[in-house]
């Protein structure tokens, strides 16, 4: 796995609240430094990261304050990753050609200009960010891509809609809801044009006496999922042609294959199955029963 240099000061930690100790002992004290706050959106920043990249921390430290300073990691609840300290610039420099030898990295995370030259030793990316007011969206776009930006907007378009929400792939998200919000969801979608519906489909869940209907959304190489579970014995769900035309197709489909009323669809006229098929005989129920044809 590739890794990532993050330094702590200035880029994940916020330590303006001891600046007027700079230079005195009590700078470092253990105390002093667990009452830095993190910086904005750090902690959900790295928790992504960490999910493709080693993380791997860096502090302009004395190797006194690292206990602390793990502390105060944990604390914050960032992810795990090794620390190592360096006060200086040169003890800092002195520590990538261990730090070459036992991680491969993608990139440095840095707060000055000077921190190109340690990543230039480690031959990575330099990226060199605001101290203590970091743009998160650029570590993004630098480290984790287009496919991770759609998925992260999708989601907190959805957020306020869904029950729960399960990042359950790289690129993949779940967003599990009633199906009185469906709509809602659907039209948070459009209107951010977020990518266009690629299928409707359904799941049997007999033994739960529970349909799953799925709406597949793709951007790019994003996928959302959102998932509406109703009850076998009355399926209905709200059509979302006044949102997406084109899904006529598929909500069609989903009432004849699974006997699922689409509530307001535009045309709920059969699509496979001849006019002489029974409509209490939908083929992918899991009770499906051959029906006698004449």
């Amino acid at each position: 796995m590739r890794a990532v240099l993050v330094f702590i000061d200035g880029i994940i930690c916020d330590y303006r609240q001891r600046q007027h100790l700079s230079g005195a002992p009590d700078f470092f004290k253990r105390e002093v430094l667990l009452k830095d706050a993190p910086t904005p959106d750090s902690v959900r920043c790295l928790k992504e990261l960490a999910q493709r990249y080693k993380l791997v921390y860096l502090t302009a430290r004395p190797e006194t304050a690292q206990a602390a300073t793990e502390e105060w990691l944990n604390a914050m609840n960032f992810p795990q990753g090794p620390v190592y300290s360096g006060l200086t610039l040169a003890d800092r420099l002195a520590l990538a050609p261990g730090l070459r030898q036992e991680f491969q990295f993608e990139a440095g995370l840095g707060t000055h200009w000077k921190d190109n030259n340690l990543h230039l030793e480690l031959g990575c990316k330099s990226i060199i960010l605001k101290e203590c007011e970091v743009d998160w969206e650029i570590v993004r776009n630098h480290l984790l891509g287009q496919a991770h930006r759609a998925l992260h907007q999708a989601m907190g378009l959805l957020e306020p809609r869904a029950l729960k929400i399960v990042e359950s792939a790289a690129h993949r998200a779940d967003a599990y809801l009633d199906a009185g919000r469906l709509l809602p969801a659907v039209k948070s979608l459009h209107e951010a044009r977020w990518g266009f519906l690629t299928a409707i489909t359904g799941l049997d869940d007999l033994k739960a006496n529970e349909f799953e209907v799925l709406y597949h959304f793709v951007n790019g190489t994003a996928n959302v999922n959102l998932r509406v579970r109703i009850p076998r014995d009355s399926a209905a769900i709200p059509s979302v042609c006044g949102v997406i035309p084109a899904a006529t197709f598929f909500e069609r489909e989903l009432g004849e294959m699974f006997g699922i009323e689409v509530m307001n669809t535009p045309n709920p006229d059969r699509l496979f199955l001849p006019d002489e098929w029974p409509t209490d005989a939908p083929p992918l129920r899991k009770d499906f029963v051959m029906p006698q044809l004449q």
